[in-house]
């Protein structure tokens, strides 16, 4: 499974709270949240694994909110681009921890996010040294 999707899903509950604790609603929560995960997603997909390792691996939000539409996210969300770069200034430290300690370890993590599944890494891997 995508690292993306993974940690949404199994951190969903302490998300959902950082974001309260920022001051969202749980309806905007409930909202965001899954628009974020996609956002983010995208914003990934394809890259460099170094950059990935970079960005998510980084203690400076900054480094992951940098390489996200954020605009993309608030015109899906009714938020404007200040309120999303807070959610998602909230919830990056538990993204970047989750990735840090990714059962898969961070490359794992990161090829999932690059190739949407570690299967598309084998064949993409396969196809390059046949």
């Amino acid at each position: 499974m995508n690292f993306i999707k993974a940690c949404f899903t199994e951190y969903n509950t302490a998300l959902s709270e950082l974001m309260e604790n920022a001051g969202f609603t749980v309806k905007q929560t409930r909202t965001f949240l899954p628009v974020a995960a996609s956002g983010i997603a995208d914003a990934f997909r394809n890259k460099d694994i170094e950059h990935i390792i970079s960005a998510f691996g980084s203690r400076d939000p900054s480094s992951l909110l940098n390489e996200i539409d954020i605009d993309a996210i608030a015109n899906k969300v009714d938020m404007n681009s200040e309120q999303v770069t807070k959610a998602l200034t909230a919830i990056a430290p538990l993204i970047s921890h989750a990735f840090k300690h990714n059962s898969d370890g961070m490359v794992g993590a990161a090829i999932s996010i690059a190739w949407e599944s570690k299967r598309d890494f084998i064949s993409i891997a396969k196809k390059i040294f046949k």
